[in-house]
């Protein structure tokens, strides 16, 4: 079967990545999901899997954001957009994280333009900010923020569908591991962002 598509592929910057993931504050809040997933795997009696890492976290929940702001910019639903996630985390320290937002069809209609024409860089660093500028606040606020664990066995943290749950069919991961607090922080707290520099000039 041959399918159409086109897409944005973005990669965070390998240095600022290893810094951000070595902060307490970061290894805190993305254990408190790992934490959550051992409780659930023990009520069902199931060995529990490996807990997902920061950077899974941050770049799945980028993806989602962006998921939402291309939505409203390029002309296709947000349904019809997918995610798909790179990420790794070495022993020695290195690793890297990326995701390419795309969208396929055995149809003409994947090859549209719409999508790959919002990764002119003018363009992109506008549906950036507004991504971190809709994540700032969520109509379920502060609920929503200062959660605890929410979602399918409390494996999302500050993420609910006012915010940054998107079509099932658009995730590689039901759903699961986001948290808008490993993105920009939460009301109260911005220690654990990784977008602190983009979001003071938001201010």
């Amino acid at each position: 079967m041959e399918t159409r598509g086109e897409g944005i592929y973005l990669e965070l910057k390998r240095e600022r990545l290893l810094a951000w993931r070595s902060r307490a504050e970061v290894k805190a809040r993305s254990n408190r999901i790992g934490t959550n997933m051992d409780r659930a795997c023990q009520r069902e009696e199931r060995t529990p899997p490996p807990h997902p890492a920061p950077t899974m976290i941050l770049v799945h929940t980028i993806a989602h954001l962006l998921i939402k702001q291309l939505g409203l910019e390029c002309g296709y639903s947000s349904n019809s957009l997918r995610e798909r996630l790179y990420f790794a985390e070495h022993d020695d320290g290195s690793g890297y994280a990326g995701v390419l937002i795309y969208t396929a069809s055995t149809s003409a209609d994947g090859t549209l333009g719409g999508l790959v024409g919002q990764g002119d860089p003018k363009r992109l660093e506008a549906i950036i900010r507004g991504a971190l500028q809709s994540a700032r606040w969520c109509s379920s606020d502060p609920l929503c923020g200062e959660s605890r664990g929410q979602g399918a066995d409390a494996l999302n943290l500050a993420a609910c569908h006012a915010c940054a749950l998107v079509a099932e069919t658009s995730c590689e991961k039901r759903n699961l591991f986001l948290d808008r607090g490993l993105v920009t922080g939460t009301l109260d707290d911005r220690s654990a962002a990784f977008f602190v520099d983009a979001l003071d000039q938001l201010d």
